[in-house]
């Protein structure tokens, strides 16, 4: 049991749907159970993923193109592959040949997927007729077949068989082997296992269809759809059966190998016999990883064998991010994505635009939660780059060891585990693109240095070369930190911040645009709602909701309002929400709330009112220019109507000038 503890990994499964997250997280226990722990994350709920997690399967590409943005790019993920479950087919096999049938599912595009997918596996004999909900052509079938969306079956089909939620393809479950790091520990291959069902299936086939041809005819299509080589080898060492794949890795085909001895072909395969481990060998001249598992089939004692190349498997994890950048390159927010009725925010986000017409480097400060991603997001799109890539990197989220080699990339052979060939760097990648640099305040100074270098020359040099690449990358940065203040403490380069902070932009916390609050609140209420419409904030809150929300810091600004909103969708019952409705947290920190907010020039201006009582502006102002404080009359102005409009200042009594009020006092004794 102590073993098991160590190696415990957590896989966390990202659905549309409680049953298709139910169905997938079933599969992989009773494959993996006793080595993973598994938790299931509707969509709706993705920003609560666990940032501990050993890895985030999701269920589908759509899954995966909502949910990304939310998950921290240090997490790994995989987008499965899934297909129809063998287990389920047998009443669909025995349908007699020429059977029209209706494949319901919840879209036109899943429909047409699974019928697709059940021709390929040899079930051709019968017609299917794709329907969906809003489908407008489909004849009037009694016969219906559907992967688990019965309740959408029309009422005229009497007999419907429910072949279940597809599953997890075998690729995509040795590569969630192969992420969690767990191949070690299973006694049994999953490939076997998977084996083992496909040869069982291909039986009740024969049993059922009485037509042995057919059979083969399917078991041979599952057996060569599996995307690296598989052999069966009986107990004496001969090839018995052996796919596609199998035939192209060894360099020969299958009339050649049956009945054959597999040492014939694979001369190390020998020493497996006993050990039931894998090795790596040379065939036709490319670095083979070769498998074997011994397996019984009743009585039958036999041989698995499985075969890939080494590179293939190296390459794997690459492509499916690869490809999934392509899928959202065109996916990225725009400025229209920036929610907001302020008028500072949409002065803000008209100065970025304009930015966003030029190449210079950009630097956007801010507090978490306040958007700093989607304006990056909204300016490449703007941009004239908008059709090369934008390429984000979260410098908090690197290890400093690996920053260079990540950003700059790294020559074969730069340092030991370099891969074969050396690696582009994400400067390299984003070439003729947009660079998105987040938290750029944690940058170590040592890599601030070449980081630096690279926006003066516009070239990078890979680590372990000689040579310089000439690169055109358009950097945007950003940070939630002070980087002055950085800069002071020595942790910061003066250098790299005037080299970075050549078109600055400031982001607005949500405690100083109140009035975006309820706009916010309804547009995502509306958004995460079940069957909730709302046109007012009051629709939906109490008074003394509204006065909590006015007050409260709102300490994760944007992000911290959708949980919110998300929060309450889960309890929600039709009534309207109290202050007892909202998260404890909130109201546990609702005393601090109430504090009243100073930025340093209302604090400035609030504490030389304090002690000089009766200033007026031209005065404060003379005292701002000695301080060397940026100030001038007409913000000085502003900044008093304020004080006075939220009544920490009020006219002094019979002169001119202000004095502070007892709610200002009270307001400075809080930043004392």
């Amino acid at each position: 049991m102590k073993l098991r503890r160590i190696f415990m990994k957590k896989l966390i499964i990202v659905s549309m749907g409680k049953t298709t997250g139910d169905s997938i997280g079933h599969q992989i226990k009773s494959l993996i159970g006793r080595y993973v722990t598994i938790e299931k994350v509707p969509i709706y709920k993705v920003q609560e993923v666990d940032i501990a997690c050993s890895l985030v399967l999701f269920t589908s590409d759509v899954v995966a193109r909502m949910s990304l943005k939310y998950i921290k790019e240090n997490i790994p993920f995989l987008i499965a592959r899934r297909i129809i479950n063998h287990n389920n087919i047998e009443k669909v096999i025995s349908l007699p040949v020429g059977t029209e049938v209706l494949l319901v599912n919840d879209s036109e595009s899943s429909a047409l997927e699974a019928i697709t997918q059940l021709i390929e596996i040899g079930l051709d004999h019968i017609k299917y007729y794709p329907y969906y909900p809003g489908c407008s052509l489909y004849p009037m079938i009694e016969t219906a077949i559907t992967p688990g969306e019965v309740p959408i079956v029309p009422n005229f089909a009497n007999y419907v068989i429910d072949i279940g939620t597809r599953i997890l393809d075998i690729r995509t479950i040795h590569e969630i082997i192969a992420k969690l790091d767990i191949r070690e520990m299973l006694q049994e291959s999953l490939t076997t296992s998977y084996i083992k069902d496909i040869v069982k299936i291909s039986r009740s086939i024969d049993e059922s269809r009485k037509i042995a041809k057919e059979s083969e005819k399917l078991l041979e299509a599952i057996f060569n759809s599996v995307e690296f080589g598989i052999a069966y080898v009986d107990r004496l060492g001969r090839i018995i059966r052996a796919n596609s794949k199998f035939e192209l890795i060894i360099g020969k085909s299958i009339k050649d190998m049956i009945k054959k001895k597999l040492v014939e072909f694979i001369h190390d395969i020998e020493s497996l016999l006993e050990d039931k481990k894998s090795l790596i060998t040379e065939l036709e001249g490319r670095e083979v990883l070769v498998d074997m598992e011994q397996v019984r089939f009743d009585e039958d004692l036999g041989y698995l064998v499985t075969l890939d190349y080494t590179d293939k498997i190296l390459k794997r994890d690459y492509k499916v991010r690869r490809n999934y950048q392509k899928k959202i390159k065109k996916k990225l927010y725009t400025f229209k994505d920036y929610l907001s009725v302020n008028s500072e925010v949409k002065e803000m986000l008209k100065r970025a635009e304009m930015f966003s017409k030029t190449d210079t480097t950009i630097l956007i400060q801010g507090e978490n939660g306040t958007g700093k991603e989607i304006i990056a997001q909204a300016v490449h799109m703007n941009s004239h780059r908008r059709k090369n890539a934008f390429i984000p990197v979260n410098i908090a989220a690197i290890a400093p060891s690996l920053l260079e080699s990540e950003l700059f990339g790294y020559e074969e052979g730069a340092f030991t585990g370099a891969r074969k060939g050396g690696k582009p760097g994400l400067f390299e990648i984003a070439n003729g693109g947009t660079l998105f640099i987040d938290e750029i305040g944690d940058a170590p100074m040592d890599f601030q240095v070449k980081l630096l270098r690279v926006l003066q020359e516009k070239t990078i040099r890979r680590v372990g070369a000689l040579d310089e690449i000439p690169i055109d990358v358009r950097i945007i940065a950003a940070t939630n930190k002070n980087l002055l203040k950085l800069m002071e403490e020595g942790k910061f380069r003066e250098d790299l911040f005037f080299r970075l902070n050549i078109l600055p932009i400031k982001t607005i916390p949500l405690r100083r645009r109140k009035e975006d609050i309820k706009h916010l609140f309804i547009y995502f209420i509306n958004m995460y709602f079940k069957n909730v419409k709302i046109e007012t904030f009051e629709d939906i809150f109490e008074d003394e909701v509204w006065e909590f929300f006015k007050n409260y810091r709102w300490r994760g600004n944007i992000r911290e309002l959708i949980n919110v909103v998300e929060y309450l969708s889960s309890i929600y019952e039709g009534k309207k929400f109290r202050l007892s409705s909202l998260p404890y947290y909130m109201l546990e920190d609702g005393f601090e709330s109430k504090r009243e907010i100073l930025d340093m020039h209302e604090l400035w201006i609030l504490r030389e009112i304090e002690n000089n009582s009766g200033i007026g502006r031209t005065t404060l102002a003379q005292l701002a220019n000695k301080q060397n404080i940026y100030l001038g009359e007409g913000k000085i102005r502003g900044i008093i109507k304020k004080l006075k409009e939220r009544k920490l200042i009020d006219d002094k009594e019979g002169k001119r000038g202000c004095s502070i009020t007892k709610k200002g006092i009270k307001a400075l004794e809080n930043y004392k």
